[in-house]
């Protein structure tokens, strides 16, 4: 009786399309948004799907192959996430997170956005960090660094017109 209870159990659980830690993120993104929210994880990673936006949260230490060609690579420092969007009409943005970055990488990171046609504005706050945000078509760039920290988040973002 015990073991025919137990294989019962296995059975159900294992019928289940999705885990708990998914539906209730779910349910806390569907309360915040009043919106129907899809969660899928896998691993390390998380995949949102809401009315035709596509949110991927990935554990990686790699820059993202999706990511437009004409934005530079950073290649300083180490990689510890990357937040891809995707909307509807070709809107995406990735948020890249950075550790070990300093200065130099972020001023080296400028001049390579400059060669890659970028219109780009440093704006530092002591020595502490401050903004690089830079321009190319209908693509932009945000990127917050922290000298103190070490750290940064590089956020990337097309908003085709039309």
């Amino acid at each position: 009786m015990v073991a025919l209870f137990v294989v019962s159990l296995l059975l159900v659980s294992a019928c289940s399309d999705k885990s708990t830690e998914e539906k209730m993120m779910e349910r806390t993104l569907e309360q915040a948004t009043g919106q129907e929210v899809d969660v899928k994880r896998q691993g390390g990673n998380i995949q949102i799907e809401q009315q035709g936006i596509k949110t991927e949260i990935a554990e990686t230490t790699t820059w993202h192959s999706d990511i437009s060609a004409d934005v530079p690579e950073f290649t300083a420092g180490n990689i510890n996430r990357v937040d891809k969007s995707q909307e509807a009409g070709g809107a995406w943005t990735y948020n890249i997170y950075l550790a070990d970055i300093n200065g130099d990488d972020i001023k080296n990171y400028e001049v390579a956005l400059k060669e890659k046609g970028w219109q780009t504005d440093i704006m530092q706050m002591g020595g502490k960090g401050g903004y690089l945000n830079a321009q190319k078509g209908t693509m932009g760039m945000n990127f917050g660094f922290s000298i103190e920290r070490k750290d940064g988040t590089l956020a990337v973002f097309n908003r085709p017109e039309g």
